[in-house]
């Protein structure tokens, strides 16, 4: 499999999924998503303290330590599975997969999240990167209410229709791919101060 490559337009959460689902997953998808949600509450403390250590690694040495970044992405692409199946992307429900490689290892095929893996080592100025990308955080708190209303409207014509409307799907997917942009700078793998918005 080859390497992810940032890029500003790059797509690095995907779903691939029919957009039918059964009139009834509305119902019972929250239930089935407690077990994901135990171990995400574990993975997302883990990945708060491993984050700090790995900022700590890049001041204090100038490397950016890819095992500790690996440990970040398991949280990110394990949450973005479960919460993909959640929200009603795919039936098919979502592999207890601990997975820490950038590139997917394709073990849940109706949501992927390739991220690229950071340089071996970086400017010791990219520790302010978490700092710099504070007005993108306002901005994805903010479309992120809306995204939560737009993933409610989509339960709702699931439940009634049996199919995701294809407009609020990419909305959802967008607002994601947006956020992995910011996630991929305040973790310094990238450098390129990302554009605001949701990607076209």
């Amino acid at each position: 499999m080859t390497a992810t490559i940032p890029t500003p337009d790059r797509e690095y959460y995907v779903v691939d999924s029919p957009y039918e689902v059964a009139h009834w997953r509305p119902l019972v998808n929250w239930l089935l998503f407690i077990p994901h949600a135990i171990i995400l509450y574990g993975l997302r403390v883990l990945a708060g303290v491993v984050g700090f250590v790995y900022w700590l690694v890049l001041l204090f040495t100038g490397n950016l330590n890819l095992s500790l970044y690996r440990m970040m992405v398991l949280y990110e692409r394990y949450n973005a599975r479960a919460s993909g199946f959640l929200v009603g992307f795919s039936e098919e429900y979502p592999p207890f997969d601990f997975g820490t490689g950038g590139d997917d290892n394709d073990a849940y095929p109706p949501v992927t999240l390739n991220l690229p893996e950071p340089p071996d080592s970086g400017s010791r100025k990219l520790a302010l990167n978490f700092l710099l990308a504070i007005p993108h955080y306002i901005v994805i708190a903010v479309i992120g209410i809306g995204a939560f209303f737009v993933a409610i409207a989509g339960w709702f014509a699931v439940l009634f229709t049996g199919r995701w409307p294809v407009g609020m799907r990419r909305f959802l997917v967008r607002f994601s791919n947006y956020y992995y942009r910011v996630w991929l700078y305040a973790t310094m793998v990238t450098t390129e101060y990302p554009r605001f918005g949701l990607p076209a």
